[in-house]
């Protein structure tokens, strides 16, 4: 059975905690040392929303800034009894004004040259293929710019769904995926 994980953030205060410490006395060769404080009504640097199996988490990148955050949409696949993830799927644009893509990241046990396919349903005779653009130690990365036609034909499913890949031994290996709740994790997506 395949779990799917999610990270919960919970907020302790409604504003910041500062922490006081005793330092030795400042003399004067030694320069005196501030530490910045978060403004009173900055929010959390990473916020998380849960979508049936699938999660935006959004990071800030520049307190302050236009745009000085990031988000993606995510689902982790976790083999029962495990606690990291056999595979991540995402959606996410590297800048705002750039198309959306969509990234596997599988173990680096992989063949190739291969694709990894991403099925609707067992039956599905056209899956959308996936072409890796690189192996690291942790992991293999297949990343595709999102075209209109596969975005809405993804987005109408709310399902299980599949994806396959060639093991380093050249075996085709089946992932179960869904995706129940991404056509509402995209749209939230869409907003920030």
């Amino acid at each position: 059975m395949i779990g799917i994980g999610v990270v919960v953030a919970t907020v302790i205060a409604d504003r910041p905690v500062r922490v006081l410490a005793q330092a030795p006395p400042q003399t004067a060769a030694q320069p005196q040392t501030t530490v910045a404080t978060p403004p009173p009504n900055a929010g959390p640097d990473t916020t998380t929303a849960t979508f049936a199996d699938w999660l935006l988490r959004c990071q800030v990148t520049s307190a302050g800034q236009p745009g000085g955050r990031t988000c993606e949409v995510v689902q982790n696949i976790i083999l029962e009894g495990k606690t990291a993830p056999l595979a991540q799927l995402a959606f996410g644009r590297l800048a705002a004004n750039q198309p959306l893509y969509f990234t596997v990241v599988l173990p680096t046990n992989v063949t190739f040259p291969s694709t990894v396919r991403i099925a609707v349903d067992e039956k599905d005779t056209k899956p959308v293929e996936v072409p890796w653009t690189r192996c690291l130690p942790s992991g293999c990365f297949a990343s595709l710019a999102m075209t209109d036609d596969v975005l809405k034909r993804w987005r109408e499913q709310n399902g299980p769904g599949r994806m396959t890949f060639k093991s380093g031994a050249g075996q085709d290996t089946m992932i179960p995926i869904s995706f129940r709740g991404l056509a509402r994790a995209l749209d939230a997506l869409g907003k920030d």
